[in-house]
C-alpha cells in the first residue's frame, strides 16, 4: 500500500474539505440525494467489466457502490487525499482493505504540494501573480498506470477550489491581477487531469464534473451563475464531445460512448446559508478505446 503525505498546512486543508463535505452532507442529506442516486446509476450502467478499477476523488464513497465494482473488477482502488478517509474506509471494509479494495492517499495532481511551498516564500502583489500564471502543471502520475477503468468523482470541481482557497487564504488582499492568474493556475490543474485522464492507458475513463454553479435567492427570480471549468477546460471536455475524440491522445484514441446531466442542490437556501443557495449543473461521460 502506497501512501503518499503532504506538509501539514496541504493535509490540514484536505481534511477541512472532507470533513465539509460530510457534514454538508449529513445536512442536505435528502436534498442530496437524486444527485447520488444519478451518480451511481450512472457508474452502475456504463462500467465494463476487468481487471483493476481506479476511483479518484472517492471520500465517503456517498455517490458510487462498491459491492457493485467489486462485482466487475478483481481490484478497485480508492484515491483521496483526505487522510480521514482512511480510518472510513478501514471501519466500513474492515480486513477487506488491502486486499481487494487499495486505499490510496494521494494527491492527484502531484502538483500542490510544490506549489503550495512557493506560496510560503512570501510572493506578494505583481511577483505572486506572475508565479501564479507561469505554473505549469505536469502529467500525473496515475496517468500511466495500467487501470482497466478510471472513475473521476468530481475531482474536476475540487481541485481548483481546494487551491483557491489555499491560496486566498494565503493572501487575503489578492489583486485583481493575482486573482486573474489564480484562475488560470485553476484552469492548469483542470487541464492536467482531463489530459492524464485521456492520456492514461485505461480501456474507459467515466468522469462526473460540474459544468456550472447557480446561485439563488428564494425571493429573486434571476439567478446568478459562474462557471464551474477554467481556461481550456470546457472546450477540451465538450469539444472532445462533440467530435468523440479527446484533444490528446494519439495511440488508442477514447471515443465518447455516452453522456448524461443533471442538477444537483447542493447548498439549498435556509439550510446551508440564509442568504442564497447553490445548484451545481453534474455533467457525466463515458469514453473508450
Amino acid at each position: 500500500m502506497r501512501l503518499r503525505f503532504f506538509s501539514s498546512s496541504i493535509t490540514d486543508g484536505f481534511l477541512r474539505m472532507g470533513k465539509g463535505i460530510e457534514q454538508r452532507h449529513q445536512r442536505c442529506a435528502g436534498w442530496w440525494e437524486p444527485h447520488l442516486r444519478c451518480s451511481r446509476a450512472f457508474i452502475d450502467t456504463h462500467t465494463r467489466h476487468g481487471t483493476r478499477c481506479a476511483v479518484f476523488g472517492a471520500g465517503r464513497l456517498l455517490d458510487i457502490d462498491i459491492a457493485g465494482l467489486l462485482g466487475k473488477f478483481e481490484r478497485v482502488e480508492l484515491f483521496d487525499a483526505d487522510q480521514s478517509c482512511l480510518p472510513a474506509w478501514r471501519a466500513r471494509f474492515g480486513e477487506e482493505l488491502g486486499r481487494r479494495i487499495i486505499p490510496r492517499i494521494e494527491d492527484l495532481t502531484d502538483e500542490l504540494g510544490r506549489w503550495s511551498t512557493e506560496l510560503r516564500r512570501g510572493l506578494r502583489g505583481e511577483e505572486l501573480a506572475e508565479r501564479l500564471v507561469s505554473h505549469r502543471a505536469r502529467m500525473p502520475s496515475w496517468s500511466a498506470e495500467n487501470f482497466d477503468t478510471i472513475i473521476s468523482l468530481n475531482v474536476l470541481g475540487q481541485i481548483p477550489l481546494y487551491w483557491r482557497d489555499y491560496v486566498r487564504e494565503a493572501n487575503p488582499s489578492l489583486s485583481e491581477e493575482g486573482e486573474t492568474a489564480l484562475c488560470a493556475s485553476m484552469g492548469e490543474l483542470q487541464r492536467a487531469h482531463i489530459e492524464g485522464l485521456f492520456c492514461s492507458p485505461a480501456r474507459q475513463v467515466i468522469a462526473l464534473f460540474d459544468s456550472e454553479y447557480y446561485f439563488y435567492e428564494s425571493s429573486e427570480s434571476e439567478w446568478r451563475t459562474e462557471e464551474a471549468l477554467f481556461g481550456d477546460s470546457a472546450s477540451l471536455l465538450f469539444s472532445s464531445a462533440q467530435s468523440s475524440r479527446n484533444a490528446f491522445s494519439q495511440d488508442g484514441t477514447k471515443l465518447l460512448t455516452a453522456a448524461e446531466s443533471w442538477l444537483w442542490h447542493l447548498a439549498p437556501q435556509f439550510v446551508e446559508h440564509d442568504e442564497e443557495g447553490e445548484i451545481h449543473r453534474v455533467e457525466a461521460r463515458v469514453w473508450e478505446s
